[in-house]
């Protein structure tokens, strides 16, 4: 593998981590647009139909985990992509 496409992955997960201790600072308490408009109507949220297995955004940690494995799962179906394309694309 190339040495820029390493150093591109790593500058997008390091920026990823920073952004992500960003979010945490800023969101910490603060209620979303939806959160607030039902706090301020009194409507109560229900149970959800379906819960994820893996918890995303509780804190810092599982978030990240999360992104990473989000990351890759989106890097390498694209890289198929890719490769499926010029698979047809040559004679």
């Amino acid at each position: 593998m190339d040495n820029r496409y390493i150093f591109g992955t790593s500058a997008i997960l390091i920026a990823f981590a920073i952004g992500l201790v960003g979010f945490f600072l800023v969101s910490d308490g603060v209620p979303d647009g939806l959160d607030k408009t039902m706090e301020e109507t009194g409507f109560a949220e229900s149970e959800p139909v379906y819960t994820a297995p893996l918890d995303y955004g509780s804190n810092y940690l599982s978030s990240l985990v999360m992104g990473i494995v989000g990351f890759f799962i989106t890097m390498a179906v694209m890289y198929g992509i890719v490769k499926l394309r010029k698979s047809v694309r040559s004679p």
